[in-house]
């Protein structure tokens, strides 16, 4: 907290300034960044309500003073922020913009101060007020279905009584925000945002000194003061005394309940699509998925990305909306909806106020069966998708994720795609209205379609609403589109694919193989087992290369999750100079878990029990049951499979755990894939025994 006054007193420092830019630089930003930055009282003011409500209306909503001034009118950002964070004394006010490609920064800058300075001198309409109270009610109701977590009950109680004395002060909070009016913004705003401000632009360009190179004096870590430590020469009994409960020893394990998941029930809408429904009735929400056996796997081979791009544009107007009415009608409604895809898999997804799900499901509908595929607006998410692409091609993690998957299964089968699903940019630059609109008509249609719901209602209830929205969705007379066989050929030859990336102050190694089981068949197991190996924080890869070496801030493995062949894979950051050290050490790990020393008892029972005792508490939401049944319906397991977990983790033993992960994992099969510094890396790499190949980077076409 003091170190925000001074900066908001006295101002940044060149050596802070410098560990800003390094941090853009290593989150990959490409792009020219805004931002607007100014101090602020803190969240116990008596102006913290309103603040936070004019940045809403400003910056923060989706149909938000600065969307649709600098995104969808005048095109000059490829996305803005607004937010006032504030914490216990001080706060700060941010506003930033994603200046889009071949704009120039000034122009996107005085759009910016415009917008700005409008919304200062005139404050909000009592609409946009209207929209940010319901939203901001619905969003704290969805937290609050939570125990822990940001927002959930215990996290609410605990900042209410630590900062105002209050545990029940999140009720003031709302209460005070459904009284606000649009003058009261208006001022608050005008005396806050009428101070000077703090502006800072990053520019991409060369790394003079070597990506990541700050001055020592920057890098220098200030000790702890001694007063964080302090020493008892009595022992512990005297600091447990002075603490309270005595932390000389953990307390012990209480008793775990047993997970209780809903009961599932099933009904079909007249014109055939399937309604799986689960009741859950913590908060008045309803959680509603409506899935298509699509997926990235649907793009043609000639036309990768048309699925994200065609995503992008479902909330961008309708046949009877434009974007900026749907968005205004869902923060009326307090109605959140949201869309993508996976490998297999297209879904919408919408969460809605109980009081308010007949009209969020309509406006649902609407989005789904009726885009409108605007000229204008494609040509704006084009954009966007297009700045996407360009962002992802320099960042390390996002290179390795794009190029692994064709080497894993190569390039002509559905799974050897990148995974981000955004495709080529030269597809993209491509695409007009009428193929995006014939993607869709082909697999965005009633008879592919599945829907599940979980939530604050009952399937009687929520039946006719259904019907109304979308059992009147006519069949499609075409034949249902059938995607392409997912049958793997030859595996490919144990290699490592070198990116090379100059400068980089940190190598990307991920490695994988192609399993010899599917989504559908029982990996309870296997998964438990790549928990011990890589899946965990104290697993033995990341606990050998983090905890005991010191060369890696984390590293992990993986069992994918699809309908096809499943994948085993390792991800691991690590520092230049020991890329070649960590490719070994993850090989002698694999090697020794996989041979003669498997499974400890020690690991057997913390993975067991950890995975026996999150299950009650893996289900506290309705999204949470929402997403166990897309899991049942999707893989073909029985309805009970979450309820039976317990008993198949109790009856695993060291034996099984081994011999599962030895049927499968194979390290002398593994395919890797490294981004970093080909002058440095490439010598440590001659010496693994595999052959080496460096591949040109993707570049955005």
């Amino acid at each position: 907290t003091q170190r925000l006054r001074d900066i908001i007193n006295k101002g940044l420092t060149n050596e802070e300034l410098l560990r800003g830019v390094q941090t853009a630089y290593e989150q990959g930003w490409d792009k020219v960044k805004l931002y607007f930055m100014i101090g602020l009282p803190g969240e116990t003011d008596a102006d913290a309500t309103a603040l936070s409500a004019g940045a809403a209306v400003l910056g923060g909503l989706s149909s938000s003073r600065l969307d649709n001034a600098l995104v969808r009118t005048d095109k000059v950002a490829a996305s803005v922020s607004a937010s006032a964070n504030l914490f216990e004394d001080v706060g700060i006010y941010y506003v930033s913009a994603d200046v889009l490609p071949g704009i120039d920064p000034a122009v996107t800058g005085a759009k910016l101060d415009a917008v700005i300075a409008e919304f200062v001198k005139n404050g909000p309409t009592a609409d946009e007020l209207n929209r940010v109270t319901t939203s901001s009610i619905s969003g704290t109701i969805s937290g609050l279905e939570s125990v822990g977590g940001f927002g959930g009950k215990a996290t609410t109680l605990a900042e209410g009584a630590l900062y105002r004395n209050d545990p029940g002060a999140y009720r003031r909070d709302l209460e005070e925000l459904a009284k606000l009016t649009p003058a009261k913004v208006r001022d608050v705003t005008k005396q806050w945002l009428s101070r000077p401000v703090f502006t800072l632009k990053i520019v991409p360009g060369e790394r003079e000194n070597g990506e990541g190179d700050v001055p020592a004096a920057a890098s220098k870590a200030a000790p702890f003061p001694e007063s964080y430590f302090y020493a008892d020469p009595k022992g512990e009994k005297a600091v447990a005394a002075r603490l309270g409960p005595d932390r000389s020893k953990l307390p012990e394990v209480g008793d775990f309940p047993n997970l209780d998941f809903p009961e599932i029930e099933r009904a079909t809408l007249k014109n055939g699509i399937p309604v799986i429904f689960a009741r859950r009735d913590a908060v008045p929400k309803v959680q509603v998925s409506i899935s298509f056996d699509a997926g990235y796997t649907a793009d043609p081979k000639d036309a990768l990305g048309i699925q994200s791009f065609m995503l992008g544009l479902m909330e961008e107007g309708t046949t009877t909306r434009s974007s900026v009415q749907i968005a205004e009608e869902s923060e009326r409604l307090g109605a959140g909806i949201s869309k993508g895809a996976s490998l297999d898999r297209t879904s919408f997804s919408l969460s809605a106020l109980t009081p308010n799900l007949g009209a969020s499901l309509g406006l649902l509908s609407d989005i789904v069966r009726n885009p409108a595929f605007e000229p204008k607006e494609v040509e704006r998410v084009r954009a966007q998708q297009l700045t996407a692409i360009a962002a992802e091609l320099t960042r390390p993690a996002s290179l390795a994720a794009r190029v692994l998957p064709g080497k894993l299964f190569g390039d002509a089968h559905p799974y050897g795609i990148p995974g981000s699903g955004l495709g080529d940019a030269k597809v993209v630059k491509a695409l007009t209205p009428v193929q995006l609109r014939a993607f869709h008509r082909r697999w965005i249609r009633s008879d592919n379609a599945r829907i599940i719901i979980a939530g604050n209602t009952t399937l009687a209830q929520v039946m006719p609403m259904l019907e109304d929205n979308f059992g009147n969705w006519p069949q499609d007379r075409m034949a249902r589109p059938v995607k392409p066989p997912l049958d793997v050929g030859t595996p490919p030859k144990p290699a490592i694919y070198l990116i090379d990336r100059p400068g980089s102050p940190q190598s990307i190694i991920t490695g994988g193989q192609v399993l010899g089981v599917r989504g559908r068949d029982d990996v309870v197991a296997l998964r438990a087992a790549n928990d011990i190996l890589g899946g965990s924080f104290l697993s033995r890869i990341n606990f050998d290369l983090r905890e005991t070496k010191g060369w890696s801030y984390g590293s992990r493995t993986g069992i994918a999750s699809q309908d096809g062949p499943l994948t085993f894979t390792v991800s691991a950051p690590v520092q230049t100079d020991k890329t070649g050290a960590s490719i070994a050490a993850i090989r002698e790990q694999l090697s020794a878990f996989l041979g003669a020393r498997g499974t400890t008892p020690a690991e057997l029972e913390r993975t067991l029990n950890n995975s026996i005792r999150e299950l009650p508490g893996s289900f506290e939401t309705a999204g949470d049951v929402l997403g166990g049944i897309a899991n049942i319906v999707n893989f073909g397991r029985p309805d009970d499979f979450y309820e039976t977990l317990s008993a198949k983790y109790r009856a695993m033993d060291a034996a099984s755990l081994d011999a599962t992960a030895r049927a499968q994992i194979d390290p002398n099969r593994m395919v890797w894939v490294v981004v970093g510094d080909a002058k440095t890396v490439r010598p440590q790499l001659d010496g693994l025994g595999l052959p080496v190949e460096i591949v040109p980077a993707p570049v955005a076409e």
